[in-house]
């Protein structure tokens, strides 16, 4: 989805320049200095979501020469790329090249194409969630394919969200499933899976840590599950349960979560309360996205929400 099909609303800015005297750099991770490689060819577009998390910003560039000190003062930084190339303190980037940014770092980088990418920044540094375990610097790791893709399908649905939104209420009730969803994919990418590996010995440690997780999921009763509300009910840190959660269930917390969230769905529907609809008890328990709500639903028992929501009413609602 180029940026050039989002629509401002009144969640999401779009900024389209083709005149190069009147660009302006965007300061989501630090001002630079940009020289056109092709003047005559100039475009720019940006959208700019700004979020209680942090300020996401996906832009179509321009082929350049660009140099900056790139990073921010707090929190953490990322470039997620879409269609990326280029040459940047003497190595090649590609699109299969996540950047993480602590602190500030100098860049100098020749873009010989418009590239199109994702610069996101935290408020947060993230440490809790084990991504980039160093102090100051620009680091580009490589994900695997599948969660790569899987994170720029997340970000490209929250912006095509957010262009299609325009009661700022409606896109703040969805924030927290959806910061959850983007966490769970940047999880997935930037975590290191041996970062997950329980050491010798760990394992009766771990299954009580599941065991009080389980406890304090059934406290928080019908509301949504997110990663950083349990971790901080339990007084640990969200890298803490993602390995225990591996060592004990041979998943993913995020995944251990979803399940959680799905059952939880699934008990909703079969009661098939009067004015119930799948939507609402989807969006309930922190799914924003239906579609891939569906498909995992189906996935989990084997038929569509829809269907089990039309047995818990029973024979007088089918009739």
């Amino acid at each position: 989805m180029p940026v050039d099909r989002l629509k401002p609303s009144r969640v999401l800015n779009i900024e389209r320049f083709s005149d190069f005297s009147e660009f302006r750099a965007n300061e989501v991770l630090g001002l630079g200095r940009s020289t056109p490689l092709r003047p005559r060819e100039f475009s720019l577009s940006r959208a700019i979501l700004p979020l209680q998390s942090g300020l996401f910003v996906l832009q179509r560039a321009f082929a350049r020469r660009f140099e900056a000190e790139m990073g921010t003062d707090t929190g953490i930084g990322l470039v997620v790329p879409l269609n990326f190339h280029s040459i940047t303190n003497g190595h090649e980037i590609d699109s299969s090249t996540i950047g993480v940014v602590r602190g500030k770092a100098p860049v100098v980088s020749i873009e010989h194409q418009p590239n199109t990418y994702f610069m996101l920044r935290f408020n947060s540094d993230m440490r809790h969630r084990g991504w980039a375990d160093f102090n100051t610097g620009l680091a580009n790791v490589r994900p695997q394919h599948d969660p790569m893709a899987r994170l720029r399908a997340a970000f490209l649905e929250m912006f095509s969200l957010a262009s299609a939104c325009d009661d700022p209420r409606q896109f703040e009730a969805l924030h927290r499933p959806v910061q959850e969803t983007l966490l769970a994919c940047l999880d997935a990418a930037l975590v290191p899976a041996e970062a997950l590996t329980a050491r010798p010995g760990s394992f009766d440690r771990h299954r009580k840590l599941t065991v009080r997780l389980d406890e304090v999921v059934e406290l928080f009763g019908s509301q949504p599950l997110y990663s950083d509300d349990l971790a901080m009910a339990l007084g640990v840190s969200v890298r803490t349960l993602q390995t225990a959660t591996q060592a004990v269930h041979g998943v993913s917390l995020h995944h251990y979560l979803r399940l959680k969230r799905l059952w939880a769905v699934r008990v909703l529907l079969m009661t098939g309360g009067a004015g119930l609809t799948v939507k609402t008890a989807a969006l309930a328990n922190g799914f924003w996205h239906l579609g891939d709500f569906s498909m995992g639903y189906k996935r989990a028992f084997g038929e569509m929400p829809s269907e089990t929501l039309a047995r818990g009413r029973g024979p007088l609602y089918r009739s």
